[in-house]
């Protein structure tokens, strides 16, 4: 039987097909980057949403109250937001300052477009950036056994401070409207924004956490500690009715932070 000869490809033929697979590439990883972080930012969302439910669950519990106001002596053992949050993901002993927020179920405080806090700025205060989480230990176990990363920042208005006679806070679950932002996407464990700092969002240094060009604390107000290229040019924003909205960074002062907030409609701020 005679045999058909074999007929290998050209280094023409080759070199057509390995440009064929690079532009398929070219092509098709863009679109891959896209989906993937579409769905870090679903997952996100998804994450937040779970909070605003156990917040809810926390007031219906505690008269209607928001989670205590803790002063910075009480910000272990159980009296910082998260802390006091735990419970509801039934995680007792994260609720004791103790635990770990990268494993177990309070890893949920981690958005999963952020990778470990690595003090990229070398200030060493804990501070997140736009993809990395910051960094909290707790005062009463300063081995390290209380350490906590989280990528979410609670707006800091939303606590109960009756005791207080700033008038800003909202102490009582229902004296929020369901717009109030209460947790978002950041790069501390709160803040407290207020209306005059919108002056101040063309000095930031970058959207990627640098914060203020040689300020002390490089995230010592709201604004760079919420302004953050997250998820592209957008933060994922919790509020209190519980729903999720992925805003672009010029709008996150539109909100009523806090009672007497006078929102901005259009923040100024770098292009990148």
């Amino acid at each position: 039987m005679q045999m058909k000869p074999f007929r290998a490809f050209t280094l023409i033929e080759l070199l057509v097909v390995i440009a064929i697979i690079g532009i398929l590439l070219a092509i098709m990883t863009p679109a891959l980057r896209k989906a993937k972080e579409a769905t870090r930012a679903m997952t996100c969302a998804a994450h937040l949403k779970q909070f605003g439910l156990a917040w809810y669950f926390y007031a219906e519990d505690n008269d209607n109250r928001n989670i205590w106001y803790a002063s910075s002596a009480q910000w272990d053992q159980g009296k910082f937001w998260f802390y006091q949050i735990a419970p509801y993901f039934d995680d007792d002993l994260f609720a004791q300052g103790k635990g770990d927020s990268r494993s177990g179920v309070m890893k949920i405080l981690n958005c999963p477009a952020t990778k470990k806090w690595a003090d990229r700025y070398g200030d060493g205060f804990g501070y997140g950036t736009s993809d990395e989480s910051w960094h909290w230990r707790s005062i009463s176990d300063p081995t390290g056994g209380g350490d906590h990363e989280g990528s979410y920042t609670l707006n800091g208005w939303m606590q109960e401070r009756s005791n207080s006679t700033d008038d800003r806070f909202f102490y009582k679950y229902d004296q929020a409207r369901s717009d109030i932002p209460l947790i978002a996407d950041g790069g501390w464990v709160d803040a407290w924004p207020e209306s005059a700092e919108a002056s101040r969002a063309p000095d930031l240094m970058d959207l990627h956490g640098a914060g203020y060009p040689g300020a002390t604390y490089r995230m010592g107000t709201a604004l760079p500690r919420l302004l953050l290229m997250r998820h592209g040019r957008a933060i994922n924003i919790l509020f209190k009715g519980i729903y999720i909205d992925k805003t672009r960074l010029e709008k996150v002062w539109s909100f009523i932070w806090h009672k007497g907030f006078e929102p901005v409609s259009e923040l100024d701020i770098p292009s990148g």
